[in-house]
Protein backbone atom coordinates (compact mmCIF):
# COMPACT_ATOMS: atom_id res chain seq x y z
CA UNK A 1 0.00 0.00 0.00
CA UNK A 2 2.78 2.47 0.72
CA UNK A 3 4.76 1.33 -2.69
CA UNK A 4 1.22 3.41 -4.69
CA UNK A 5 2.38 6.74 -4.12
CA UNK A 6 5.70 5.82 -5.48
CA UNK A 7 4.94 4.20 -8.33
CA UNK A 8 2.46 6.86 -9.47
CA UNK A 9 5.09 9.48 -8.44
CA UNK A 10 7.07 7.31 -11.23
CA UNK A 11 4.54 7.15 -13.90
CA UNK A 12 3.86 10.66 -13.73
CA UNK A 13 7.07 11.94 -13.47
CA UNK A 14 8.00 10.38 -16.58
CA UNK A 15 4.95 11.04 -18.77
CA UNK A 16 4.86 14.37 -17.14
CA UNK A 17 8.19 15.31 -18.26
CA UNK A 18 7.78 13.61 -21.51
CA UNK A 19 5.16 14.93 -22.42
CA UNK A 20 6.34 18.78 -21.17
CA UNK A 21 9.67 18.09 -23.96
CA UNK A 22 7.11 16.76 -26.92
CA UNK A 23 4.96 19.63 -26.41
CA UNK A 24 7.10 22.58 -25.26
CA UNK A 25 4.61 23.74 -22.54
CA UNK A 26 6.09 23.61 -19.65
CA UNK A 27 3.87 26.20 -16.95
CA UNK A 28 0.94 23.86 -17.51
CA UNK A 29 2.63 20.45 -16.84
CA UNK A 30 3.92 22.03 -13.58
CA UNK A 31 0.51 24.02 -12.79
CA UNK A 32 -1.71 21.01 -13.33
CA UNK A 33 -0.05 18.26 -10.50
CA UNK A 34 0.24 20.42 -7.74
CA UNK A 35 -3.42 21.58 -8.45
CA UNK A 36 -4.38 18.66 -8.71
CA UNK A 37 -2.30 17.31 -5.44
CA UNK A 38 -3.93 19.96 -3.81
CA UNK A 39 -7.58 19.31 -4.74
CA UNK A 40 -6.50 15.66 -3.63
CA UNK A 41 -6.18 16.50 -0.35
CA UNK A 42 -8.83 18.73 -0.47
CA UNK A 43 -11.24 15.98 -1.09
CA UNK A 44 -9.30 13.55 1.66
CA UNK A 45 -10.90 16.68 3.82
CA UNK A 46 -14.36 16.30 2.81
CA UNK A 47 -14.35 12.38 2.80
CA UNK A 48 -12.27 12.34 6.07
CA UNK A 49 -15.44 9.95 7.55
CA UNK A 50 -15.43 8.06 3.97
CA UNK A 51 -12.48 5.55 4.46
CA UNK A 52 -12.83 4.13 0.50
CA UNK A 53 -12.56 7.27 -0.50
CA UNK A 54 -10.15 8.89 1.94
CA UNK A 55 -7.92 6.54 1.38
CA UNK A 56 -7.31 6.71 -2.59
CA UNK A 57 -7.36 10.63 -2.52
CA UNK A 58 -4.07 10.46 -0.22
CA UNK A 59 -2.63 8.06 -1.91
CA UNK A 60 -3.33 9.90 -5.64
CA UNK A 61 -2.76 13.64 -4.03
CA UNK A 62 0.70 12.21 -2.69
CA UNK A 63 1.88 10.56 -5.87
CA UNK A 64 0.90 12.52 -7.99
CA UNK A 65 2.92 15.68 -6.53
CA UNK A 66 5.85 14.00 -8.10
CA UNK A 67 5.15 14.71 -11.28
CA UNK A 68 5.56 18.45 -11.04
CA UNK A 69 9.77 18.08 -10.22
CA UNK A 70 10.50 17.80 -13.73
CA UNK A 71 8.89 20.11 -15.27
CA UNK A 72 9.54 23.03 -12.23
CA UNK A 73 13.24 22.53 -12.44
CA UNK A 74 13.60 23.69 -16.25
CA UNK A 75 11.63 26.65 -15.94
CA UNK A 76 14.29 29.01 -14.43
CA UNK A 77 16.92 27.89 -17.11
CA UNK A 78 14.18 28.73 -19.75
CA UNK A 79 13.26 32.22 -18.31
CA UNK A 80 16.93 33.54 -16.92
CA UNK A 81 20.09 33.53 -17.93
CA UNK A 82 22.83 31.22 -17.08
CA UNK A 83 23.98 32.87 -13.94
CA UNK A 84 20.88 34.01 -12.59
CA UNK A 85 18.92 30.83 -13.23
CA UNK A 86 21.87 28.98 -11.03
CA UNK A 87 21.61 31.96 -8.22
CA UNK A 88 17.85 31.31 -8.75
CA UNK A 89 17.79 27.36 -8.21
CA UNK A 90 19.90 28.16 -5.12
CA UNK A 91 17.62 30.23 -3.77
CA UNK A 92 14.62 27.46 -4.24
CA UNK A 93 16.75 24.77 -2.29
CA UNK A 94 17.29 27.29 0.15
CA UNK A 95 13.50 28.06 0.51
CA UNK A 96 12.78 24.74 -0.05
CA UNK A 97 15.22 23.95 3.07
CA UNK A 98 13.35 26.18 5.23
CA UNK A 99 10.03 25.14 4.64
CA UNK A 100 11.09 21.48 4.91
CA UNK A 101 11.68 22.69 8.46
CA UNK A 102 9.01 24.76 9.13
CA UNK A 103 6.17 22.78 7.48
CA UNK A 104 6.13 19.94 9.76
CA UNK A 105 6.37 22.79 13.20
CA UNK A 106 2.88 24.04 11.30
CA UNK A 107 0.95 20.85 10.76
CA UNK A 108 1.75 19.62 14.14
CA UNK A 109 0.88 23.34 15.24
CA UNK A 110 -2.56 23.03 13.57
CA UNK A 111 -3.27 19.48 14.29
CA UNK A 112 -2.76 20.12 18.25
CA UNK A 113 -4.66 23.33 18.33
CA UNK A 114 -7.74 21.59 16.15
CA UNK A 115 -7.09 18.00 17.52
CA UNK A 116 -7.24 17.12 14.29
CA UNK A 117 -5.93 15.99 11.18
CA UNK A 118 -8.65 18.36 8.73
CA UNK A 119 -6.33 21.71 9.44
CA UNK A 120 -3.43 20.05 8.57
CA UNK A 121 -4.70 18.74 5.57
CA UNK A 122 -6.17 21.85 4.68
CA UNK A 123 -3.09 23.55 4.95
CA UNK A 124 -1.87 21.47 2.99
CA UNK A 125 -3.86 21.62 -0.09
CA UNK A 126 -4.05 24.94 1.07
CA UNK A 127 -0.18 25.09 -0.20
CA UNK A 128 -0.21 23.07 -3.26
CA UNK A 129 -3.20 24.35 -5.16
CA UNK A 130 -1.51 28.46 -4.08
CA UNK A 131 2.19 26.92 -5.72
CA UNK A 132 0.24 25.44 -8.25
CA UNK A 133 -1.84 28.94 -9.12
CA UNK A 134 1.50 30.62 -9.03
CA UNK A 135 3.31 29.07 -11.16
CA UNK A 136 0.71 29.60 -13.67
CA UNK A 137 1.80 33.78 -13.55
CA UNK A 138 5.43 32.99 -15.04
CA UNK A 139 5.73 34.45 -18.15
CA UNK A 140 7.39 32.07 -19.99
CA UNK A 141 9.01 33.51 -23.86
CA UNK A 142 8.60 30.39 -25.94
CA UNK A 143 10.37 32.18 -28.90
CA UNK A 144 13.63 33.01 -26.92
CA UNK A 145 16.60 31.32 -27.59
CA UNK A 146 18.46 29.88 -24.96
CA UNK A 147 21.44 31.86 -23.72
CA UNK A 148 24.96 30.21 -24.67
CA UNK A 149 27.37 31.57 -22.10
CA UNK A 150 27.75 35.19 -21.46
CA UNK A 151 26.75 38.12 -23.30
CA UNK A 152 30.28 38.74 -24.87
CA UNK A 153 29.66 35.61 -26.57
CA UNK A 154 26.09 37.06 -27.71
CA UNK A 155 27.33 40.35 -28.85
CA UNK A 156 30.48 38.58 -30.35
CA UNK A 157 28.01 36.41 -32.06
CA UNK A 158 25.66 39.35 -33.43
CA UNK A 159 28.27 41.29 -35.78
Amino acid sequence: MLAVPALIGIAGTLINGWHSDRTSERRLHAAVPMVVAGLMFGLLILSRHALLLAIPALLVGSGVLYAFYPVFWSIPTMILSESAAAATLGLITTISQIGGFAGPYAIGFLNDRTRSLTAGFGFIALAFTAAGSLVLTVRIDTHRKPVRGNRRWLIARRR
